[in-house]
């Protein structure tokens, strides 16, 4: 994330109605963070490598500065007062809006909506934002949005990921005056309770099912370690359930205002950018998601 203290909220729309739901939360985030909103579209398609130029009534000018036009409009209705700046470029997308991001406070990406399947089409563009971006990176399905309900809730895991994940949602609860639930996932089923001596297979499941139950509660506390002191005025619900902690982030955020995960929790292979819980709550969430990548030594994920 940029240290800049001017660092823009940005947006990335490309005309279409989920973009669209994006920028208007990425306006509201702006304006209550107090920053200017960046408004970026960015494409590359078939047409623009055949069609010559000068071909008449049709302008690449045009279409890039129309679409940022229309957001730029849309974005000032909609939060009166706000900065706002506007850029259009051609090239491949994921490339062009990483390098934003790396100047961004945050950066905003709409989903695709919903396929046949009942599946959010993330689309690659926002998936690579959101697993290699240097900022936060907030994506937001494409629904109609509910009222707030002044809720966030953030998945942990006892990783460095889902630290940094916690301190940044503190602070977006702290902003909004919002509850924060703080949910870690545990086995529901024992794995290793066949041959226990001594014990009866119940007795050896129960035991079992307490200490992960335990260990989860345990890896919860220190995830949280020194923020309820430095964000007091964030009420915090502690959460340790049982399920696959997809499912349980899935179930937890149904109606909260945001969740927010980390890019990469415990047990996530070497080198991939985005693990696998994460990205099931970006495909599936039905609320927005905001994944908070672990920061460099000495740089503040807020």
């Amino acid at each position: 994330m940029s240290k800049r203290p001017d660092a823009p909220v940005l947006a990335a729309v490309d005309g279409t109605e989920a973009s669209l739901r994006a920028l208007d939360w990425a306006a509201d985030e702006a304006l209550m963070r107090g920053r200017r909103l960046r408004i970026v579209y960015a494409f590359d398609w078939p047409l623009y490598h055949r069609v010559p130029a000068g071909l008449p009534g049709f302008s690449f000018d045009e279409l890039g500065r129309g679409v940022v036009e229309e957001a730029a409009r849309r974005a000032a209705e909609r939060s009166a007062g706000l900065d706002v700046e506007t850029a259009y470029k051609v090239g491949d997308a994921a490339p062009i809006l990483l390098l934003e991001a790396a100047e961004a406070e945050l950066a905003v990406v709409g989903s695709r909506g919903q396929s046949r399947l009942g599946a959010v089409m993330l689309g690659s563009t926002g998936m690579e934002l959101a697993a290699a971006g240097r900022c936060p990176v907030v994506v937001v399905p494409d629904r109609a949005p509910k009222p707030p309900v002044q809720r966030i809730v953030v998945g942990l895991d006892g990783s460095a990921s889902a630290r940094a994940a916690a301190d940044w949602a503190f602070s977006a609860a702290a902003a909004r005056g919002a509850v924060l639930r703080a949910v870690i996932a545990h086995r529901a089923v024992a794995q290793n309770i066949l041959g226990s001596p001594g014990a009866s297979v119940h007795e050896a499941a129960h035991a079992e099912l307490a200490a992960a139950a335990a260990e989860a509660r345990r890896l919860l506390s220190e995830s949280l370690a020194g923020l309820r002191e430095h964000y007091p005025q964030v009420e915090v619900e502690e959460s340790a359930i049982p399920g696959h902690p997809a499912q349980v982030l899935a179930d937890t955020s149904a109606g909260a205002d945001l969740l927010v995960v980390g890019s990469r929790g415990r047990g996530g292979f070497t080198g991939m950018l985005l693990g696998s819980v994460s990205q099931s709550a970006l495909v599936h969430s039905t609320v927005p998601v905001a994944v908070v990548h672990t920061a460099p030594s000495g740089t503040d994920t807020r």
